[in-house]
């Protein structure tokens, strides 16, 4: 079962970089510095921190899934670098150790309890960069419950595109007996035909059937971009698996929402087509929602400590309630169903409804 586990959204602290290596693997691995912070920025597996930088005065920020196994306690990221990502492009050519950067404290649903005393099974699959929180879940799982059973199936380009793939081998050899893991590959050749080559969903049904899959898990969890983790999901649904046993996070979508990296300048002719209020940390502010904006839009005018990082409906670190009145929502990829059912809305991809409408971000 998933829990909602929410850190501080909208607080960033200055945090010291100790370690930037760059993985030969296609990516840069940051660790920071949290030793005068207390307990917060413990995380639990599966969270992920925002960070922020401002570019030509333009505030820019980005979420990133934490790397490390809880037990660890260390705080660490990995940042691939984007063609023409501005913010990946700086992290990469800039982030070194004595580095500061602005973090937020760690956040995120994509999580679960755990049991020592429970023998659970998993099934894990990850695309791309969907390897960081999952590589935190199953290395916390692993040292927190010493009876699980894990099963992984990572999926790349190519060996040399796979980020942290030699965290993974260290962790398999660590808990040989204990962690099945099957590369996948879309553009190299594998060790099994079932391993290579283009990912439908015959291969992801044939993957299932073989057992690297297991649909007779007790859970399952999957990250990645939106249309494998649908394959993934409905192929070990067909086989037998209970869809509120499998839980996924979205990193990537061919089409995401609608996105504004600020609010849109309030002219004389702009019209105003709903006000609200908001309630975040602990204060309620008045807003007005102008023709074009979303709702985050137009709280941040109010409230420019609004939370928000991706702006396009993945990293739901916006999420608020609504309180009264009714929204419309773009697209949702980062909040679950039941979340919706309780009045969870991503605020970035929310235009009014009603005339008014209330939104809740302490919920």
């Amino acid at each position: 079962m998933t829990t909602s586990t929410k850190g501080t959204r909208t607080t960033f602290t200055p945090l010291t970089v100790t370690s930037a290596i760059n993985d030969p693997h296609d990516c840069l691995i940051i660790t920071f510095d949290t030793s005068e912070h207390g307990d917060r920025f413990r995380f639990a597996h599966g969270q992920h921190v925002n960070l922020r930088h401002e570019f030509d005065g333009v505030d820019v920020r980005r979420s990133y899934s934490i790397c490390s196994g809880a037990p660890d306690g260390e705080l660490r990221i990995a940042i691939r670098q984007v063609p023409g990502g501005v913010f990946s492009t700086w992290a990469t050519d800039e982030l070194r150790p004595g580095s500061v950067v602005e973090v937020t404290e760690p956040t995120g649903h994509f999580t679960h309890d755990l049991d020592p005393a429970v023998a659970r099974r998993y099934t894990f699959f990850a695309a791309g960069s969907g390897i960081t929180p999952i590589y935190s879940m199953i290395a916390t799982i692993l040292a927190t419950e010493p009876e699980s059973q894990v099963a992984l199936v990572y999926l790349n380009r190519t060996s040399l595109t796979s980020m942290l793939i030699d965290d993974v081998h260290d962790l398999h050899d660590r808990y040989l007996g204990r962690l099945r893991v099957a590369f996948a590959f879309t553009r190299e050749a594998s060790g099994s035909e079932l391993l290579s080559g283009r990912p439908d969903r015959a291969r992801f049904d044939a993957l299932v059937d073989a057992g690297f899959l297991p649909a007779d898990a007790d859970e399952a969890f999957l990250c990645g971009p939106i249309e494998l983790t649908d394959i993934a999901r409905d192929a070990l649904v067909a086989a037998g698996m209970e869809p509120a046993s499998i839980h996924r996070e979205i990193f990537t979508t061919k089409q995401q929402g609608t996105v504004t990296l600020a609010p849109q300048d309030v002219t004389e002719t702009s019209v105003v087509v709903a006000t609200g209020t908001a309630t975040l940390n602990g204060r309620q502010s008045d807003f007005e929602v102008y023709e074009g904006d979303s709702v985050l839009d137009a709280v941040q005018r109010a409230r420019p400590d609004a939370p928000y990082s991706c702006r396009s409906g993945v990293c739901s670190t916006c999420q608020a309630v609504v309180r009264d009145g009714q929204v419309e929502m773009a697209v949702n990829y980062g909040l679950t169903d039941d979340e919706v059912a309780r009045g969870y809305v991503l605020t970035c991809q929310s235009t009014p409804l009603t005339d008014t409408v209330a939104v809740d971000f302490d919920a």
